[in-house]
């Protein structure tokens, strides 16, 4: 009853008592961090914030702060931008938002006198920031100009950047948001049920065992001592007050197995460790501390937990600080009875499907025969599965009519090659399963190479590519060109930087006073958004047409040690500075997300002096229509020409651009032109290296003039013209390999995968494709509501029908839900849900919940939007993607005015405090499988040992009802000391090692039941359930009864002859034990033959029981299929330990001699009866296992059925 209570305690509390655990530890680790901090001066505090690079934007809830810096003495020394956690903002703090951001917290706009406030969750827009298109458009200055280095201007034309001063703490209105409450899982209505059945059991059995005794009040009364003990000890048997306790470690056990394969994973172990985890190889003493950890958290005993944890490792020897056990998820959670029977897996964020970096898709070059089309693809090591095409390129004559029509690209019906002839278009399954088989990203080692400087190729293996045509090597002439190309802009902070200010600014270049400090602040953020992010497409395809940057005998650069950079150009366009403030976020790309809270140029162009020759060159690559315009000849490298770019070819480039972009492709132009001699001297002279050129035309006009005829236009602008163009390139993010082996390993397992994306449905369906969900027929759900009568711009339309419309999808909630009421449950067996936003991605979950699934979701667990969807989940799983951004070690230092690796996981774990697992990086992933095979392996095991628990108590009640129904004259008895060996040691000791039991080959092979409130049995399974556990307590009882009688009237003869005799029978022969036993006279005999008797009838009880445990190790199979000795080396180890425990009760309680007195016959029987009792389960296993496969294979038909159930209704 202490364990019941002090487990209840544990239970009750839930996550806030755990949220209120995790911020004391903040604090306990924030104090000691603190306690190491160092002072520091202006260069280590920009070193150290450079460390600790949280690389992320507003669209991971990670924002650019500027916070001010101390000095030793607590004076202000400076001011910085970096990028901080939302939930580590506080009131007061200045941020960068965009147009397209939500606001974090309370905030309102530092400018000037203008002061407008935003509420939490609002989104910036124009008309909220009280502006017009027109008004941002008018306020940059108009033509082709440059703009002035750290311009202010540059952040307008960053989707109009401001500033923001926040007016609340986002942590304090976290902590206060309301939780969730779950679905119990129907393996708790189950237990309920039982205990229901028990509780009845064990009232008839003291009822029965009662009446039964008082009918037989002569015995009664001659033997009160050890008979009136005995209908309680038969209700004690049955009620459920010794099974929960046993219970509360069965989940003990079954949750350390799970935390076990987890914690090579988890966050807090590779973060605290800094030695590799192989250190911790023994996994059964893994198994021991989380076990005793886990005890000690449901019985509210942390300390004495950690105690005996503490002296495990110092008595192993193991390293304290090398292997800390992970967090133990709360009872509340119900980790072990959810994760094993999830049925729908959901991912909520794209960063844990996409790759952080797009690959080179296609490539589209002039060519003597009209445009050519190139597709690429990644390289292998091995190509035997290669397929024999002979040319994968596809010619585009110059008079072909519609040859990239977006509605024929679009054709998500249609059979026809013709029809996605022209076109980036979904793969043969064949070739998409080739494509999708890459090497596994490791984004930690490319930081660290990166932040090196390193410009070796080894960190561009995971993104290799290749040309899929074999004859690509003709066209050589033209693809060098693009190859230069891409190596000479991808050459980011390698030229000389100009001399103005860093985005740290000292105490001596601002004053901190008011307006001059307001400019100071702008001034830094303008170098911060200013700063290029690498794209590894660019650098891949110049690899694959075999640039390098190796050193060799050209250089320390390899191929680029010849051309030096003299300037570099960035041309905006705003044009395309108002599509990016127009578009929605569900219209964004991939590569666009990325770029996001960054100045992306719509072109990039970069001059360089070639020393072989001393000539100038320039290179440019951006949006084919900005690239366009400057462009009017194409190169064709087969036959060495230059011709004009015919209106026709150039309209054909941009209606692939936009087929492309439809598709979610990063789409790159590339042109190339040589610097007159008479332009040379403004590349020598300009003192600046990098410019921001700016493309406006004014209000009124249609466009600019041509370059060369534009005199208004800056000096640099003169740079751009006469360009050649020479091709476009087509980038395509693609799904990670992790996500593609968990997708197949769930579709085994009957889990149904769903992927929420915040894109629409056109951007979305490629990587959809590739990842392996279905894109065909009721393939994909938009959680964007429309308005009666409204049409969905973003729908895919094919020249046959409307794969959205006429499967007749829902758009939205309400319509999802109006559909499943009246229509049929189609929305559930969708996997790909489009336009979401975390409100109606919770929803959705909960409809999942409403319709009886057991949902797992997983997200990025530092994101505070999140923690909503996780407290909705039934088991949630955080992805911790901060820690890769901590490079600190005991070596280093730690500075006051840096964050703190401390801070930045508290961020991470507080958002995640509803999950029952926090993973270390998007890379664990890949173990999902294995921790959900774990979980369905650890519930089964302790569903068979419940099991087994269950049947050794009814055993024991029948037993103690059997023992009063005796045909002996003298009632055998159970001796107090009996019942608490059987009770308290043998079942524990026999049952727990059984939640150990390594699982069946057909485990990840099942569909999981659905979580039915109105069901706690299947069709069938109850009453199954229930008349095999009675009949399998049945001869465990039944059988030591006979061998009672037989010992104790042989041991009567032998002991009491003469007593027997004289009241018996005076003709007593050996054998004669029958006549013994009815005998009157014995009425009330109390002595050493019925104490050895009954100590022997419970012994062969609790052999029967031990022995028949083997067919508890699983619940269908038949132990000659999955021998229990061979897959659970712990539970023989407790057979071995309950049998010499059985012999030693015997040694101590039986007479010496007593062995020498009984037959042979006797010991036959005692041996046989177990095994008898082992046989007698294997025959009960048929018609459970029958119901449950049955059971089984309708579960299965439904998950593979993609018609829906009663459809239409």
């Amino acid at each position: 009853m202490w364990l019941l209570f002090r487990y209840r305690y544990s239970t009750s509390q839930g996550t806030d008592n755990l949220k209120r655990r995790m911020i004391s530890r903040f604090l306990r680790e924030l104090e000691k961090q603190e306690g190491e901090c160092v002072d520091d001066d202006s260069v280590n505090f920009l070193h150290q914030n450079n460390k600790i690079d949280l690389v992320g934007t507003s669209l991971t809830a990670i924002y650019p702060v500027y916070r001010l810096s101390l000095d030793s003495d607590g004076k202000i020394a400076g001011a910085s931008w970096s990028r901080i956690p939302t939930l580590l903002l506080v009131e007061g703090d200045r941020i960068a938002l965009q147009i397209g951001d939500v606001a974090p917290a309370i905030c309102r706009i530092m400018k000037g006198d203008v002061s407008k406030t935003f509420e939490k969750g609002q989104k910036i827009s124009l008309e909220s920031c009280e502006k017009t298109m027109d008004g941002v458009v008018g306020n940059l200055p108009k033509g082709r100009t440059t703009l002035p280095p750290n311009s202010d201007e540059l952040l307008d034309v960053c989707n109009n950047m401001q500033i923001f001063q926040l007016m609340e703490t986002p942590l304090e209105g976290f902590l206060r948001e309301p939780e969730h409450d779950a679905k119990p899982p129907q393996l708790f209505r189950q237990l309920d049920s039982i205990r229901g059945v028990l509780f009845f059991t064990g009232i008839a059995s003291f009822v029965l065992t009662l009446v039964i005794l008082l009918g037989r009040f002569h015995q009664l009364s001659q033997d009160l001592f050890h008979l009136l003990p005995v209908p309680f000890l038969a209700a004690l048997g049955s009620f459920p007050l010794v099974s929960p306790s046993c219970l509360i470690f069965v989940e003990a056990l079954g949750s350390a197995r799970i935390l076990t394969s987890y914690h090579p994973v988890a966050s807090r172990v590779r973060k605290d460790s800094s030695m590799p985890q192989t250190a911790e190889t023994n996994v059964d003493l893994l198994i021991l501390r989380y076990f005793l950890a886990i005890c000690g958290n449901r019985l509210s005993l942390q300390n004495i937990g950690s105690l005996v944890d503490d002296f495990i490792r110092k008595s192993k020897r193991l390293d304290a600080g090398t292997t800390p056990l992970v967090r133990i998820p709360p009872a509340s959670l119900n980790l072990l009875y959810k994760l094993g029977v999830a049925t729908a897996f959901t991912l909520i964020d794209d960063e844990l499907v996409c790759e952080p970096q797009s690959i080179p898709q296609q490539l589209l070059i002039p060519s003597a025969k009209g445009l050519k089309l190139l597709d690429l693809c990644p390289a292998y090591e091995s190509d035997d599965e290669e397929d024999s095409e002979s040319d994968s390129s596809v010619e585009m004559p110059r008079h072909r009519q519609k040859s990239f029509d977006p509605e024929q690209n679009d054709d998500s019906d249609s059979d026809s090659d013709d029809a996605l002839k022209d076109h980036h278009h979904v793969p043969s399954k064949k070739k998409a399963r080739r494509r999708l088989l890459r090497k596994s990203f490791n984004l930690s080692s490319r930081r660290s190479k990166e932040e090196a400087g390193e410009t070796s190729n080894s960190d561009l293996s995971d993104y290799e590519v290749q040309f899929e045509d074999p004859s690509w090597w003709q066209h050589l002439p033209s693809l060098k060109c693009i190859g230069l190309a891409c190596l000479l802009v991808e050459q980011k902070d390698e030229l000389p930087r100009s001399k103005g200010p860093s985005h740290y600014v000292s105490v001596k270049d601002a004053s901190f006073i008011e307006d001059h400090e307001f400019a100071s602040c702008k001034k830094a953020l303008v170098h911060l958004v200013c700063k290029e992010r690498r794209s590894i497409q660019l650098r891949s395809l110049a690899r694959c047409i075999g640039f390098s940057t190796k050193p060799g005998l050209s250089g320390p650069l390899g191929d680029l040690s010849p051309f030096t950079e003299k300037n570099r150009l960035h041309v905006i366009s705003t044009a395309q500075m108002k599509e990016r403030l127009q578009i929605d976020f569900h219209e964004r790309g991939s590569e666009e997300s990325r770029w996001w809270g960054l100045l992306r140029a719509d072109s990039t162009s970069v001059i360089v002096q070639d020393s072989r020759s001393g000539a100038y060159q320039l290179f440019s690559v951006g949006d084919p229509r900005v690239v366009l315009r400057a462009t009017h000849e194409a190169w064709q490298g087969e036959n060495n020409t230059i011709l004009p770019l015919s209106s026709y070819d150039r309209k054909t480039i941009l209606e692939t651009t936009d087929s492309w972009k439809l598709a979610d492709l990063d789409v790159e132009a590339f042109s190339y032109a040589p610097i007159p001699h008479t332009f040379e001297n403004r590349c020598l002279k300009t003192r600046e290296s990098k410019f921001y050129l700016l493309d406006n035309v004014p209000r009124g006009e249609k466009q600019l003039l041509p370059v060369q005829k534009d005199k208004a236009a800056s000096a640099e602008w003169t740079l751009l013209q006469n360009q050649i163009f020479l091709g476009v390139l087509g980038s395509l993010v693609t799904p990670r390999s992790e996500t593609q082996g968990l997708l197949s390993s769930l579709q085994d397992a009957g889990v149904r995968f769903v992927y929420f994306s915040p894109r629409n449905m056109r951007r979305q369906k490629e990587i959809a494709s590739q990842m392996g969900i279905d894109v065909a027929w009721n393939c994909a759900i938009s959680l964007r509501p429309l308005d009666q009568g409204e049409e969905d711009p973003h729908r895919m339309v094919s020249n046959y029908a409307d794969w959205d419309v006429n499967a007749k999808l829902p758009h939205g909630i309400e319509s999802v839900k109006q559909h499943l009421k009246d229509v049929d449950n189609v929305p559930l067996l969708v996997s790909l849900f489009t336009d979401v936003t975390k409100e109606t991605t919770k929803d959705m979950i909960e409809i999942f919940q409403e319709y009886n699934d057991t949902v797992v979701v997983v997200g990025l667990s530092h994101l505070p939007k999140n923690s909503t969807i996780f407290s909705a989940a039934d088991l949630a799983i955080g992805v911790d993607v901060l820690s890769d951004c901590i490079s600190w070690s005991e070596e280093d230092s730690l500075y006051y005015n840096a964050l703190l690796p401390s801070e930045v996981n508290f961020a991470s774990a507080i958002s995640a405090h509803f999950c029952g697992f926090r993973l270390k990086g998007i890379s664990s992933m890949e173990h999902m499988p294995t921790i959900l095979a774990q979980g369905r392996a650890s519930l089964s095991a302790s569903t068979n040992a419940g099991i087994f628990l269950l049947s050794g108590y009814l055993a024991f009640s029948f037993f103690a009802l059997l023992n009063v129904c005796s045909i002996s004259v003298a009632l055998p008895y159970i001796p107090i000391v009996g019942a608490i060996l059987y009770l308290l040691v043998i079942l524990p000791l026999v049952g727990l090692p059984i939640t150990m039991s390594d699982p069946d080959q057909l485990c990840m092979k099942q569909v999981p039941p659905k979580n039915d409130v109105t069901v706690d049995f299947g069709k069938r399974e109850g009453k199954i359930f229930y008349v095999v556990s009675f009949l399998k307590a049945i001869p465990p009882a039944v059988f030591p009864q006979l061998l009672y009688l037989i010992a104790f009237g042989e041991l009567m003869i032998e002991h009491e002859f003469e007593l027997v005799q004289s009241r018996c029978s005076s003709n007593i022969e050996p054998g004669g034990w029958v006549s013994v036993i009815r005998c009157d006279a014995l009425n009330g005999y109390s002595g050493t033959a019925r104490d050895s008797a009954v100590a022997l009838s419970i012994a062969e009880l609790l052999l029967c029981v031990t022995v028949s445990s083997a067919s508890f190790l699983y619940r269908t199979l038949p132990i000659w299929v999955e021998p229990p000795w061979r897959r659970n080396h712990i539970w023989v180890m407790g057979v071995v330990v309950a049998i010499l425990v059985i012999i030693t009760y015997l040694l101590v309680v039986l007479e010496s001699g007593t062995s020498s007195v009984l037959s042979w016959y006797y010991y036959i029987l005692a041996f046989c009866m177990p095994f008898l009792c082992l046989f007698w389960n294997e025959i009960l296993k048929r018609p459970e296992k029958n119901v449950l496969d049955r059971a089984e294979k309708l579960r299965r038909l439904q998950f593979e059925t993609r018609l829906g159930m009663w459809s239409p209704k």
